[in-house]
């Protein structure tokens, strides 16, 4: 498998789990860029990057595995409430209900990670 098979079998695996995917190959330093976007359940437009590095498989399951383990449910909660603790930019108004669909963001990228981990591959890539 090459690159662009690798890439076009991950786009292909994260569509088939409800992502919009954009990646690009980059053929001079042989890796694959990644733009995983979805909508979180409450309706916010949720997306994150990553890299694949010389067609390896390992080091894309990595860079999601290192996104997820910092993601930060509470963090980014924060980050979508005013001073008053409701939601704001399209957030749910109530607290709870933007906790609640950060954590289930989460569940999203650890179901992404899960299913392109679970991608058949030949043990070069």
């Amino acid at each position: 498998m090459y690159i662009d098979d690798l890439t076009d079998a991950v786009v292909a695996c994260a569509e088939a789990k409800g992502w919009k995917v954009e990646a690009g190959i980059i053929y001079k330093e042989q890796k694959s860029e990644f733009e995983f976007a979805r909508f979180s359940p409450a309706g916010r437009d949720f997306s994150f990057s990553a890299t694949m590095k010389c067609a390896n498989i390992n080091s894309l399951i990595e860079d999601i595995d290192n996104y997820y383990e910092g993601f930060d449910v509470d963090s980014e909660t924060y980050l979508w409430l005013d001073q008053f603790g409701h939601g704001k930019r399209g957030a749910p108004y109530r607290m709870r209900a933007v906790l609640e669909d950060m954590e289930a963001t989460e569940k999203m990228i650890e179901e992404l990670l899960d299913a392109i981990k679970e991608m058949e591959v030949p043990e070069e890539y």
